[in-house]
This record gives structure tokens, sequence and C-alpha cells, in this order.
């Protein structure tokens, strides 16, 4: 039995300007959204985490992630080109449940629960 059942997309830009799609199963998706009223507007800000347990690690390298990386929830089937309504914003709003990659954390020389954790917005 797996521990988390979620099912995400990862598109990583290469160096030269194209993407890799690497479809993974078995991570944990959450979504947060924060409200608050602070500056007397309403302000909605969102955030993704992505949990990626021992068994997926030897499936991604976010080693070298860039600020063109994206993750998205679910199996994604869409490519990603420089042509209009196939770049990765077009991509974005077709999948409302997606995000940039902001900060990946490391816990895979953990003695146990080994994981990658992803952020994105």
């Amino acid at each position: 039995m797996a521990l988390f059942t979620d099912v995400v997309t990862l598109f990583q830009k290469k160096n030269d300007g194209s993407y890799v799609r690497t479809i993974v199963d078995g991570v944990m998706w959450t979504d947060t959204v924060e409200k608050s009223l602070s500056t007397g507007k309403l302000v909605i800000a969102k955030a993704i985490s992505v949990t990626f347990p021992e068994e997926t690690l030897d499936l991604i390298d976010l080693s070298t992630y860039s600020e063109e990386d994206a993750v998205f929830f679910g199996s994604v089937t869409g490519e990603i080109t420089g042509e209009k309504g196939k770049r990765l914003s077009d991509l974005m709003m077709e999948y409302p449940r997606s995000g940039i990659i902001r900060s990946v954390s490391d816990n895979s020389n953990r003695d146990f629960l080994k994981n990658i954790k992803v952020v994105a917005y």
C-alpha cells in the first residue's frame, strides 16, 4: 500500500530551451490559499507543496531547477514549445492546479522518511 497516491507532472527546462516532461506517481500534493486584509484590500496568495518520497527519487533530478520549471497536478499530456498557445503560461492557464517551482528541499540524506519537498507558486 502506497503512502502517497497523487500524480504530478514536472516540466523542466533544458539548456537548449526545450522542456523535459516527467510524470511521477506516488507523491503528496498540497494546495494552500492564504487570504489577508492587511492593506485594506483582500490579498490572495496560493502556494503548492509537493512531497516526493524515497520511492520516487530515482525518477526526478531537481538539483538544477530553474525559474522556468513547473509542476502540475495530475498527468499532463501537453507539450511546451515557443509557439503561441503552447507556452508554459498557456499550459498553466489550462491546468489551474499548477505552479512555477520556487524552492526545493532535499531531505534524502535522512535515515528515515527520505524525501524531496518542492514549493511552487
